[in-house]
């Protein structure tokens, strides 16, 4: 998406909207405007414009005008993050873009709960178990904020507000039915009982993915899930209340074969071949996912100016698939697997060898030439490449080898966290503590058993106003992690206040994110099971990857400059940012059981721009405008993939009376793995009274497609630009 396009687009939707904005101080069905406060910059209760860095609020009202059934989609909102999917069930949103198929970058929280996984430093964004209809807000901070969070904050938080218990009394049921086999379900119930409020929702959700890929064939990346999820507040005398949270979440998601043959076949002419192309596994690589949690948060306000918080939970995540796959014995010879250990390249040259059988690759004089004046490989090692070929010949006259594989993985994590907010003076407020976190992973593929972690940290954030102008801000997080070392992480801000709610700002901040367990600690090989057809001359798989173990943190500077500005009487908000941003130390390369080779070589620049405005023009109009330039410099290529210079999103919401609500969104981006995405989004809402507290609400949501692109990879393509699914809301 081009910048005059992005411009043609606002000024699209706004010659929809009344020409002369009237001011909210004359409007007197609206009443009085408040300025909203954010929680998730610093630790403190802060207004936009006192926040030391890049904030973006999705309240509830943009959420639900969105129409999206996911958080991934509400992020296409925020200016600079970047939105891209492996498959229809796999999402990745990277602040700024870098890695298409990772995000490794960014902290994401749930009522303040690391959803961020510790095996493999990713989010499953469709697996959270948490519906799209209890979220009260996101608040993303955008830039790094390891000063308040820890490690893997290194680029932004996304922390998911849920609605509390006692604003959603009642009962609550949404049925979603849709194209592309949308068929979702979700239900509430809002009670009381003592001095608690709670809230217990169930969430039922269900689609196809994308239609086909590049050749025509189905795709198989649909996904099913089921939800439970129960909030709750409790009072505890007039200063103390706790907050409990408890879910549970089970579902599958569709994966296609996932076993790449080391010998595929040529010709019929063989019975290994023959059994090979007349092979139908009628098996794949479907990954069962279950999440459990609970957490607690207490706090006491033990004056007006001073209050005590403590935080736990406990989570435990499983991923698993279990497949059959069919080879040649070879992949079990140890022949096969010295070649691997010695070069996992030399191992990758006998797939072509034994895929050529009747080409060039066929030719031993061919092969050694390239293996040891291409590939390096030692001369002495060319006599395991004939063996090994020879193996594979004299096993063509039997059945393939089968066997059983999986890619089970367990992730666990327990955290607690004390902390202390204090209003020393009138000028002077501060919040420090305390966070203690264990982590384990469990694999038998990946990690050949267990790995743990534990990390500790303290951290701190000091605020202090000079006068009726100034105000200055300066927070550390000292970070103690078993697996990746000591790291400390400062943040320094200072703002000059225009007037009360207009402010600039420059911040400074260093930033880390610690190696993940994968990363740092892999020991990545298959054990296969349940043998069947031809014997082995081994039990043990040859490729392996191991984790070299001695990986730094990858390291961010950052510097920025802004604005923030909210004009009451125009119900105008504003908040525009110019930055500069490095990180070096990355660790790139992809994490592929062949050829895994992770290091800390890559460096990656971004500078840029971005703004936001918010306009409630009138008491029935909101505008809301996003735009970000980022100019990129990135030392791997596979850094290069998800960041757009341009990128933007124009949104009008409208009320029209007679309990009618419609909302218009443009989202585009210039670049997403090279590809242009551009996207045209639409609801309309009819809300009927069916009683003095019973409503129903019918909306249709509508999609279509500028582009005709694939969405970030060829493969994820649609049968048609548009997409419709309808939804009916009844409350009680």
């Amino acid at each position: 998406m081009s910048a005059p396009r992005y411009i043609f687009a606002l000024a699209l939707l706004g010659s929809s909207l009344p020409l002369q904005a009237q001011s909210l101080d004359d409007d007197p069905l609206l009443g009085e405007l408040k300025l909203p406060t954010v929680l998730s910059a610093t630790r403190l209760k802060q207004s936009p414009a006192e926040v030391p860095g890049s904030m973006t609020v999705l309240d509830r009202q943009l959420i639900r005008a969105s129409g999206a059934r996911d958080i991934p989609e509400l992020m296409r909102l925020v200016p600079g993050m970047m939105v891209g999917y492996y498959s229809g069930n796999v999402a990745n949103v990277n602040y700024h873009g870098t890695n298409i198929s990772e995000a490794r970058r960014m902290q994401v929280l749930v009522d303040g709960r690391s959803v961020y996984r510790p095996g493999l430093a990713t989010v499953d964004w469709t697996d959270i178990p948490l519906a799209i209809e209890d979220i009260e807000r996101i608040e993303v901070f955008r830039g790094p904020n390891t000063a308040a969070y820890g490690a893997n904050a290194l680029m932004g938080v996304i922390n998911i507000i849920s609605t509390r218990p006692e604003l959603s009394q009642g009962t609550r049921i949404k049925v979603t039915r849709g194209e592309r086999g949308i068929s979702d379900l979700y239900a509430s119930q809002g009670f009381s009982f003592g001095s608690s409020q709670a809230r217990l929702s169930l969430m039922g959700k269900q689609d196809d993915g994308f239609d086909h890929i590049e050749d025509g064939s189905d795709y198989r990346d649909g996904r099913r899930l089921n939800a439970l999820n129960l909030l709750g507040n409790t009072d505890i005398g007039t200063t103390q209340s706790v907050s409990w949270q408890l879910g549970a979440k089970e579902g599958s998601n569709q994966q296609d074969y996932d076993y790449r043959i080391m010998a595929e076949p040529t010709d019929d002419s063989y019975l290994f071949d023959r059994a090979m192309y007349n092979l139908d596994p009628n098996t794949n690589s479907d990954t069962t996912a279950r999440d459990y949690f609970i957490q607690l948060n207490w706090k006491n306000d033990l004056s007006p100016d001073h209050r005590l918080e403590v935080k736990t939970y406990a989570q435990h995540m499983e991923r698993l698939s279990q497949w059959r796959a069919c080879d040649s014995p070879v992949v079990f010879s140890p022949e096969l697997r010295e070649l691997h250990l010695a070069a996992s390249v030399y191992a990758r040259r006998i797939n072509y060898i034994l895929r050529n059988r009747s080409g060039v690759w066929a030719d031993p004089a061919f092969y050694s030439n390239w293996m040891v004046n291409y590939d390096g490989m030692p001369a002495e090692l060319l006599p395991l490449v004939a063996d090994i070929a020879a193996q594979h010949a004299a096993a063509r006259d039997s059945e393939p080898t089968c066997f059983t594989l999986n890619e089970n993985l367990r992730e666990t994590r327990y955290e607690a966290e004390v902390q202390n907010t204090v209003q020393i003076t009138e000028a002077l407020r501060t919040v420090f503590g305390v966070n203690l976190r264990y982590d384990q992973a469990k694999s038998e593929t990946f990690f050949d058993g267990k790995v743990e972690n534990t990390v500790g940290q303290l951290f701190g954030n000091l605020e202090y106003r000079v006068g009726e102008h100034w105000l200055l801000h300066a927070g550390a997080m000292a970070e103690q992690d078993q697996l990746s070392g000591f790291s400390f992480s400062p943040r320094l801000a200072a703002h000059y206040f225009l007037a009360p709610t207009h402010s600039l700002r420059a911040v400074y901040s260093e930033a880390v994110r610690s190696p993940d367990m994968y990363e740092n600690n892999a020991y990545w090989t298959y054990h296969p099971t349940n043998f069947t057809g031809s014997p082995t001359s081994g039990d043990t798989y040859y490729a392996s990857a191991e984790g070299p173990g001695d990986l730094e943190q990858e390291r961010m500077r950052s510097y920025e400059l802004g604005y923030n500005g909210h004009v009451h009487s125009l119900g105008l908000a504003i908040d525009i940012k110019a930055f500069y941003d490095e990180i070096d130390n990355m660790i790139s390369q992809p994490l592929q059981l062949v050829k895994f080779e992770p290091d800390n070589s890559s460096f990656t620049r971004f500078t840029g721009a971005e703004a936001q405005a918010d306009w409630t023009i009138t008491r029935r109009d909101r505008l809301r405008l996003t735009y970000a330039y980022v100019d990129f410099y990135a030392s791997n290529e596979l850094d290069q993939r998800l960041t757009p210079r341009n990128s933007g999103s124009v949104a009008w919401l409208r009320n029209w009376g007679w309990d009618i609500d419609s909302s218009v969104i443009y989202y585009g981006a210039d670049q997403l793995n090279e590809r242009r995405f551009e996207r045209l989004d639409g609801r309309l809402a009819k809300r009927f009274a069916l009683g003095q507290s019973s409503a129903l609400e019918l909306a249709l949501n509508w999609q279509y497609r500028l582009d005709d692109e694939g969405l970030t990879w060829d493969e994820n393509l649609f049968d048609d630009r548009n997409h419709f699914y309808l939804s009916a809301e009844l409350d009680f």
